[in-house]
């Protein structure tokens, strides 16, 4: 049986700038931020060409972690700006394209997170990553970048941030042929790594039906099953721009998914006695 699916927390609004977070004086709630995580389509190929001119302007309602520098501060995000650097793999699409950042953005102005009006994110992805390039002390070094840029946000958030993980990892596994038992042993690890990082974050994953690998999404499902504070979202219907990746209209599916599975789980904290 699983324990409670998140846990509880109440959360503050922050506003963030290029110098770091600043409370108001409006605060009622810890902050939410949140962590993109996994591999390509964490970062995201959805054309920014296809985005409209609002989800192209300056978004504070989210606040992205900048990576183009070795600052790491918050700043409003804006695709094609700031919201697809440092992911191995895309480097030729930054600048043109996006991933699951301007769903989160929809979602919260559109008071998915009510009373929140702003989020923190920071994105971890790494492209064509396997499960085992995630073990600490992997030479692709992934990991360690993981807490480099966590740690950074951590230390301009107060104690009691509440966070979130989006996960979406298991494509190059299937592509590869690694063993489905050996995938969610591994897998599991990682979320486990994830939570000691991260206390109480509750972890939402994609699946990936509407890509296909069938045993990737079962163990996906099983793992959300058995483990406390994770969570499955279903991808059928979700666009593509190629046969793995979402495309623009794919990734607001999924994000969309993503953010009511994520609504969910934290009411369901705060409803916790």
């Amino acid at each position: 049986m699983k324990n409670s699916r998140v846990a509880a927390g109440v959360a503050a609004l922050l506003l963030g700038a290029r110098t770091g977070p600043a409370e108001t004086p409006m605060q009622t709630m810890p902050p939410l931020a949140f962590v993109l995580h996994g591999e390509s389509n964490s970062g995201g190929i959805g054309l920014n060409a296809d985005a409209s001119a609002a989800e192209r302007a300056p978004r504070p309602s989210v606040q992205i972690l900048d990576l183009t520098d070795d600052r790491f501060v918050f700043e409003p995000l804006q695709l094609g700006v700031n919201n697809l650097r440092g992911h191995r793999r895309l480097e030729p699409y930054e600048g043109i394209c996006h991933g699951l950042e301007n769903a989160l953005a929809q979602a919260v102005e559109t008071g998915l997170f009510a009373p929140r009006r702003q989020v923190y994110l920071i994105k971890t992805g790494q492209g064509g990553s396997r499960i085992a390039q995630w073990e600490e002390g992997a030479a692709s070094g992934y990991w360690a970048t993981f807490l480099r840029r966590v740690q950074a946000g951590k230390k301009q958030l107060p104690a009691d941030t509440q966070w979130v993980i989006w996960f979406s990892l298991g494509i190059n596994d299937g592509i590869d042929g690694t063993p489905i038992a050996k995938w969610k042993a591994a897998t599991r690890s990682h979320l486990n790594r994830l939570k000691a990082e991260l206390p109480g974050a509750p972890i939402v994953m994609t699946q990936f039906q509407s890509m296909g690998y069938p045993e990737i999404n079962q163990a996906i499902a099983e793992i959300a099953a058995e483990e406390d504070g994770v969570f499955a979202v279903d991808s059928t219907d979700a666009g593509l721009r190629d046969k793995n990746h979402w495309n623009y209209a794919g990734l607001k599916t999924v994000g969309a998914r993503l953010a009511d599975a994520t609504r969910r789980a934290l009411a369901a904290r705060e409803a916790a006695p």
